[in-house]
């Protein structure tokens, strides 16, 4: 059973990443990046309520999400 959440999103997934969410990895097909993380059902809980606006995060914790994750896609080699 495929108990992963993935999402091209990089707002949703710092979000994810905000919330606690595990990450796994991120997944590249060309130029698009997948984030993966664990407990589909939780991220998809918190999916709804990022695009339902109805989510509360830390805006220092999301802004420390998104510039983990965009280290995790630049710092990948591009090989």
């Amino acid at each position: 059973m495929n108990n992963e959440f993935t999402t091209k999103n990089l707002y949703l997934a710092g979000f994810l990443y905000a919330k606690g969410a595990k990450f796994k990895g991120v997944n590249r097909e060309e130029r698009i990046c997948w984030f993966i993380f664990d407990d589909e059902s939780y991220c998809k809980s918190c999916s709804n309520q990022f695009f339902s606006k109805t989510a509360d995060v830390n805006a220092r914790t999301y802004a420390d999400a998104l510039r983990t994750l965009k280290d995790v896609i630049f710092s990948e080699d591009k090989t």
